[in-house]
């Protein structure tokens, strides 16, 4: 069996400078197009890639548009933001947060 540690790659501070802080900007350049990174491997890379990555990659576009499109996603009334910090295990986990989805009219 082989696990591979991604994070290693995933957070490295060299690449990403701020490894833990969500900053989806960090991908788009200048002239407002995608940079892809090589250090970008969700999925694995090589011999060892994903197979099913293409169909995640499109069903996670189809699903969030849809929940975007309907509704807007806001902080709990308290306005606490969920905590950045994962479970670790075989993979990262989010903790268990709470949000407010409002449908959009």
């Amino acid at each position: 069996m082989v696990i591979p540690n991604l994070d290693s790659v995933l957070y490295d501070p060299e690449v990403w400078g701020d490894p833990d802080t969500f900053r989806p900007e960090r991908f788009i350049g200048p002239d407002g197009k995608l940079i892809r990174y090589e250090e970008f491997i969700p999925f694995s890379t090589g011999r060892r890639v994903c197979l099913g990555e293409s169909l995640a990659r499109m069903e996670l576009f189809l699903y969030l548009a849809a929940m975007i499109q309907h509704f807007r996603f806001l902080p709990p009334e308290d306005g606490q933001m969920p905590s950045l910090e994962g479970i670790l295990g075989v993979i990262c986990s989010p903790k268990p947060f709470t949000f407010r989805a409002v449908p959009r009219l």
